[in-house]
């Protein structure tokens, strides 16, 4: 194992210079912003999609988006098409390292290509300055391993050949071997398919160590990583005494990486004695802080939909554990936190070309572009951005707050999607006015949720709040429920009252969800291949026939 003042020290050679680089692009954010998009445009000129949008001509801002429109994922959907043919320079020069898989809010996962130059360049560049940061901050942290929970970085091949999965996993294989002792689980363990078996093997390793740091995108991970543990208590004790891993999940490995995981085994007598030992003493109450009581900080998204799951992690950790905002993520793009306290990211203005169309003028058919240098704190903005493989003008349909600013670059945080609004007769409902409702009549009446969803049924012109509740309710307090609900959407929102008083928006209804509906849902999608475990993302509004089809069949199922 290599000792710790040399893991600090190639984290700080590779990580402190990045961080001056992000930090530096913010002190002229026009001049970073100039400088990325040129970059952009000289490395796509002589592709299929430069030579169609001119984009040699293209030596300005104005003439960039005079040449390039918007474009959604649908838009590019046909270069990607061509690139997964095995044609190449089609949006980038080359072919993609990988495809990201991204869950696909609306239909199914996207193949978003990644460049090789992205990857090393970009990419790496903001891994290594947001781990960095953390460490730096927290440097209690290298007194034990992480648990980092990522996607494997090959899910399946598209036609060509080049692989698609997770740019997480393909960054966490390719860690560097000295600092392989920081990782509590081996890497071949996250390259398997199987969710419950892959989970069974992260923490058949992870629970034999002192865990000080864990990096989790979604919280909803968190609880389940916890269940796991709870549910397979027993066994993973008696792995972890004997030194072995389960015969199914090791058998999910390919033969070819199995040494790596099985060379990483080795008894534990002394730490399954203090495991039976902790179950003894606690019994259902058992928490991580219990079995991870040295963990210094967890990082994980704690804005937007993920806001409603953070107040379920109380009680799940020391006192002392930082919740550390894990930054603007999408498969598409990434921004970094920088502090502990930080509730938002700061726009990496060196990485990517942005730009933003202020909400209220989303549905303008000519709508004001934004610079980076042109925003307002406290103004919301659907986020555009163009990168280095080949998304262009690429409008991922994505509301951002401005909160304030670094130097001159904007510090934003994510508010919801875009398409978490819905508009039957012109009510203009929002997500966030959904979360609002719910949180507030949940108090008021006493009746906690764990789980629920708006689906507005544009074919009946109506609306159903699906709702698990966490303690029983009578059919009574149910109708209450949904009558304190439709009168909180009359009070915050001025076009659900006038439908509603109008009567072109029938009265709400409310159907309930059986137990763990949340996990359910998410089964039901990944047997659909339309979700990852890691990327899953809680809508709490929708308006796709499929999910009034899914909460209709989960609801009637609990009434059986």
């Amino acid at each position: 194992m290599s000792p710790v003042w040399l893991k600090k020290s190639i984290l700080s050679l590779g990580g402190k210079p990045e961080l001056k680089k992000m930090i530096a692009s913010g002190k002229d954010i026009r001049a970073s912003q100039n400088r990325i998009l040129q970059e952009i445009i000289n490395r796509g000129k002589e592709t299929v999609f430069g030579r169609e949008h001119n984009l040699a001509s293209a030596t300005t801002i104005e003439k960039y988006r005079a040449s390039v429109p918007v474009h959604s994922f649908k838009d590019l959907s046909p270069y990607i098409d061509r690139m997964q043919q095995g044609e190449t320079d089609v949006l980038f020069p080359g072919k993609p390292l990988l495809y990201n898989t991204t869950s696909g809010t609306t239909d199914k996962p996207k193949l978003v290509p990644v460049s090789e130059y992205e990857f090393k360049t970009i990419l790496t560049s903001l891994s290594r300055a947001w781990l960095y940061k953390c460490l730096y901050d927290n440097p209690s942290i290298w007194n034990g391993v992480n648990l980092s929970l990522v996607g494997s970085p090959v899910e399946g091949h598209v036609a060509d050949g080049t692989p698609y999965g997770s740019v997480s996993g393909l960054t966490y294989k390719h860690v560097p071997g000295v600092l392989k002792s920081l990782y509590s689980v081996p890497y071949p363990i996250m390259t398997i398919t199987d969710y419950m078996k892959k989970y069974y093997g992260m923490l058949r390793f992870a629970l034999q160590q002192n865990v000080t740091y864990i990096v989790s995108a979604n919280p909803t991970s968190l609880i389940k990583i916890h269940q796991v543990i709870m549910d397979n208590y027993e066994y993973l004790v008696r792995d972890i005494r004997d030194g072995k891993l389960r015969s199914d999940v090791l058998e999910s490995i390919d033969p070819s990486e199995r040494d790596e995981v099985e060379s990483s085994l080795h008894p534990a007598p002394a730490r399954a004695a203090e495991l039976e030992k902790l179950m003894h003493d606690h019994g259902k109450s058992l928490m991580p802080r219990h079995y991870w009581p040295q963990l210094v900080c967890v990082n994980t998204w704690t804005q937007g939909n993920c806001a409603l799951v953070i107040p379920k992690l109380d009680g799940y950790y020391p006192e002392s554990t930082i919740i550390r905002e894990f930054g603007y993520f999408a498969s598409e793009a990434r921004a970094v936190t920088l502090e502990n306290d930080w509730q938002s990211s700061l726009l990496p203005a060196y990485a990517y070309h942005f730009e933003f169309i202020p909400e209220s003028e989303r549905e303008s058919n000519n709508p004001a572009i934004r610079n980076a240098w042109e925003l307002e704190a406290g103004k919301r903005y659907f986020i555009l951005f163009s990168t280095l493989s080949g998304l262009y003008r690429y409008d991922i349909n994505d509301v951002i707050e401005v909160t304030g600013f670094y130097n001159q670059a904007p510090l934003f945080r994510f508010m919801y999607k875009g398409q978490g609004i819905t508009n039957l007769t012109g009510e203009k409902l929002s997500e966030e006015q959904v979360i609002l409702a719910v949180n507030r009549v949940s108090r008021e009446l006493a009746m906690p949720v764990e789980f629920f969803t708006m689906a507005c049924d544009e074919n009946n012109m109506t609306y159903t709040l699906f709702a698990e509740f966490s303690n029983a309710a009578s059919e009574r307090k149910s109708r209450d429920y949904c009558a304190a609900i439709d009168r909180t959407l009359i009070e915050i929102n001025p076009e659900w009252k006038a439908k509603r008083g109008s009567q072109r928006l029938a009265p709400l209804s409310l159907r309930r969800l059986p137990v763990n509906s949340y996990e359910i849902l998410k089964e039901k999608l990944r047997e659909r291949n339309m979700v990852r475990e890691s990327q899953y993302k809680v809508t709490h509004l929708r308006k796709q026939p499929l999910f009034l089809t899914l909460f209709d069949e989960m609801a009637s199922n609990r009434q059986k």
